[in-house]
């Protein structure tokens, strides 16, 4: 079953989930708060147990629709507890709603211009209304070691600057595809100067979310300059052909779950993963050592050793960046915790940092009146009746991992009407592509 357009399958849960409706003074308005409670917790009146706290609550259990996409995160949690890998933990997925979905989730600035700016705000119900209510109804260990805050996107870039500011409550946090940067004006999204965290941190990206992947690398980066420790307090994953969606971030939150709250782990391979091909004056390539353990965590490795057969043709700095110097083929081995993996290594006379990209996209007779439709973030125009197109100067390497939208939530589909499996866009060389629409789902 093809996982990016599988629709969700219910198994029986051995835990249980409410919804309780919570009134907030703060916000002035009610929100529903989806809590899952561990198996043991109706038939053990005493345990205490850690906490979870999760944005975009009404997504994390089940699909909103029949074949819609959902976290399923009571799935992973008992996957994990079912093979002893992590402690019992109590969820809480705090649910957005329409009205300030946009805007809860920013502190310094907004992801796209002219949006509020109600994080403060936010934050101020989550810490001084969620979680005492949480501690005061559940049996919980309140203390910060024991509580994480975790989410996507916008609800990542949430969970830092909440924890930034409120060390003392949050002693993990977990950041799965963070939103860095305003699309519009470039504008860092946290306080800054970045300070080193006082929390333990784990930080996440698929390499096929387009524009979101590069700037989660200079997220890491900004970090390691203040001082956090990789493979410590302080973890960083690149994940092969994920993409920014639901689906990806489920299945990969079980790598924070098991650092947070898992047994002790030992690392039972490596495996040098990314582009292999970089050329002389060009942009470093960034190489991406995968370090996986015997618990099923993934992680990129920022602190391992490179040999380089031939050290004239290139050299790996800091941070897994790699300089050509001269052209050639050479092997490059990588050892991390006394393990060892090898990959070869093509260097080239030069590649363009950036590539040009046309896209045409043919959709049907049926399609709404719209001026422009989507692939992910980027926009193609109409330019006949029905033909849209789209051209670009993208950064060498892009890729991006998605489908076709006509105007909201209006995704294109199978010619049957199921759902569409997701499409990979890479961007390596200036190239042209055309692509056919059969339907969309709003027939």
């Amino acid at each position: 079953m093809n996982l990016e357009c599988q629709q969700n399958i219910k198994k029986r849960i051995k835990g249980k989930i409410e919804k309780i409706e919570l009134h907030s003074k703060v916000l002035a308005s009610s929100r529903n708060l989806h809590i899952y409670l561990p198996p043991s917790y109706t038939n053990n009146s005493i345990q205490r147990y850690p906490v979870v706290y999760m944005h975009y609550g009404q997504h994390l259990f089940e699909p909103q629709k029949l074949d819609g996409e959902s976290w399923m995160v009571h799935e992973t949690i008992e996957e994990l507890l079912d093979a002893d890998l992590i402690d019992e933990i109590i969820v809480v997925g705090i649910a957005a709603v329409r009205a300030t979905v946009e805007s809860d989730y920013w502190h310094y600035a907004g992801l796209f211009k002219n949006q509020s700016l109600n994080g403060h705000t936010y934050e101020s119900f989550v810490v001084e209304e969620v979680k005492p209510f949480i501690d005061r109804n559940f049996r919980t260990f309140s203390d910060r070691s024991h509580t994480a805050m975790i989410g996507c996107c916008a609800g990542a870039t949430a969970s830092y600057n909440i924890a930034e500011r409120h060390s003392n409550v949050f002693g993990k946090v977990g950041m799965l595809s963070p939103a860095v940067r305003s699309f519009d004006t470039n504008t860092w999204l946290y306080s800054w100067p970045m300070r080193k965290p006082e929390f333990m941190l784990w930080i996440d990206v698929g390499d096929a979310e387009g524009i979101f992947t590069p700037p989660v690398r200079d997220l890491v980066d900004v970090l390691l300059t203040q001082g956090c420790i990789p493979n410590t307090d302080f973890f960083y994953y690149l994940e092969p052909d994920a993409a920014h969606r639901d689906i990806f971030w489920g299945k990969r939150l079980k790598n924070p779950l098991l650092l947070f709250f898992g047994k002790k782990c030992q690392t039972v391979s490596v495996e040098l993963q990314g582009d292999n091909v970089l050329g002389i004056g060009s942009k470093p390539l960034t190489v991406n050592p995968i370090v996986e353990c015997d618990t099923g965590l993934r992680y990129t490795d920022l602190t391992g050793n490179y040999h380089i057969e031939q050290p004239e043709i290139l050299s790996v700095e800091q941070g897994n960046r790699m300089t050509g110097l001269s052209p050639g083929i050479t092997q490059v081995s990588f050892l991390s915790q006394g393990l060892k993996t090898s990959r070869t290594y093509k260097v080239v006379s030069s590649l363009p940092d950036q590539v040009q990209l046309h896209l045409r996209a043919h959709v049907p007779e049926e399609t709404p009146q719209v001026e422009e439709i989507h692939f992910g973030t980027l926009a193609l125009q109409q330019t006949s009746k029905n033909i849209y197109e789209g051209k670009y100067t993208l950064p060498r390497g892009f890729a991006l991992k998605d489908f076709f939208s006509c105007g909201m939530r209006n995704f294109e589909r199978q010619k049957d009407g199921s759902p569409m499996p997701l499409r990979l866009l890479q961007a390596q060389y200036d190239t042209e592509i055309e692509y056919k629409i059969e339907r969309w789902s709003k027939f």
